[in-house]
């Protein structure tokens, strides 16, 4: 049985085809009778298949988790997650849906299957040590990320009076671990370009299109593709984003952007990687603007980053150039073209220096040419 497709069922026709279906409650135990079997298009790939079976899935997941009573609390690690997921009060609920999806869940995921049955009121400074050292075997950022997640939900449950919690959190808040390093790869004009050229060889343009107005622009990859999330009274998923609305006849595109609420103004003619995408990809009269070409709606985080690697990976690009790698290429160039953090800052919309630095990635070289010629030029 394969497990990359949860729910996944399927009916024979007397042709040999078969009709797909996601079943709810073969996805998720506990879920609703009353829940809805849903038919996947017929022309869906395995790989189709596996990614929307995984998207209902883990949409209807936290449905379930919060029905009913709240979960009791047994000192268990396991239950203090599932008490700080059902808590509307506690900070999981403040974040960003896709952040959670993207930071917490997985890091409270590690947790959960790795420590969830051990009990608070008996962990110690050398269990904490312990986990990390043999998280970080399987990756760094994955180590931190979990220990992060545990300090969080730690700190819940002392302000929740549940038992052993503070002690515990006493104990890891006096507790120091190696970080991961920063991220050294940005990527290159030449391999935006080498993808535009690929996404638009693969007939899935909207991929060069997107990386391409990354590339010129600074934006991030959500102010551009939008986002998918549940409204804040729960229901079916909506999306927001970037719409043909937000540029004008002019190509200028106007926005604010999702993070800091910088409002942002760009000239998409004086873009030439962009003209290059817009050669293959057509800008829509209304609605989103980037249209995943597979499913004739916006993209999901996860579909983009599948086929993106798809068209990185065609395009011959190295595959540790990652799709967050291009706002690191745009600051990266714009500091190396005019020798100016300030430039750059105002490009990305940071709020300091600091996070510039921290985007521009090199070794210096290039700026140090050019401090080195105005110097002598100052000499004469």
């Amino acid at each position: 049985m394969r497990n990359d497709r949860p729910g996944y069922q399927y009916r024979a026709n007397k042709d040999g085809t078969r009709v797909h279906y996601w079943n709810p409650r073969r996805a998720v135990k506990g879920a609703s009778s009353a829940l809805s079997i849903i038919r996947l298009p017929d022309d869906f790939t395995e790989d189709q298949i596996s990614v929307e079976c995984q998207r209902l899935t883990n949409q209807l997941r936290p449905e379930v988790r919060n029905a009913g009573n709240a979960p009791t609390f047994t000192g268990t690690i396991s239950s203090l997650i599932e008490c700080y997921r059902h808590d509307k009060t506690s900070t999981l609920h403040g974040v960003k849906h896709s952040t959670r999806i993207r930071d917490y869940e997985p890091s409270l995921r590690v947790l959960q299957k790795n420590v969830g049955d051990r009990d608070i009121n008996a962990l110690k400074a050398s269990d904490f040590t312990r986990w990390f050292t043999g998280w970080k075997k399987k990756g760094h950022r994955r180590a931190s990320g979990a220990i992060k997640l545990l300090r969080l939900i730690l700190s819940y449950g002392a302000g929740e009076r549940l038992r052993g919690c503070k002690q515990a959190r006493d104990i890891l808040s006096d507790m120091r671990f190696e970080q991961p390093g920063e991220r050294t790869v940005k990527m290159t004009y030449d391999q935006c370009l080498a993808i535009v050229k690929k996404s638009a060889e693969l007939e899935c343009p909207s991929i060069g299109f997107v990386e391409a107005l990354k590339f010129e622009t600074a934006l991030r990859r959500i102010d551009v593709i939008g986002e998918w999330s549940p409204p804040p009274e729960g229901g079916e998923f909506r999306w927001r984003g970037l719409t043909a609305g937000d540029i004008s006849k002019e190509m200028i595109l106007t926005l604010k952007t999702s993070k800091t609420g910088a409002a942002v103004a760009r000239d998409l003619n004086s873009y030439t990687l962009v003209t290059e995408a817009l050669k293959a990809y057509k800008l829509p009269e209304i609605g989103p603007v980037v249209i995943d070409e597979d499913y004739g709606k916006p993209y999901w985080e996860n579909r983009y980053a599948e086929k993106f690697r798809k068209v990185r990976d065609a395009a011959g690009v190295p595959n540790n150039v990652w799709s967050m790698d291009t706002r690191a290429g745009a600051v990266s160039e714009t500091v190396e073209a005019t020798g100016s953090l300030e430039m750059a800052k105002d490009l990305a919309t940071h709020t300091t220096v600091k996070m510039t630095k921290k985007y521009s990635r090199g070794d210096g070289l290039e700026a140090s040419r050019r401090i080195a010629e105005a110097r002598a030029e100052s000499r004469k």
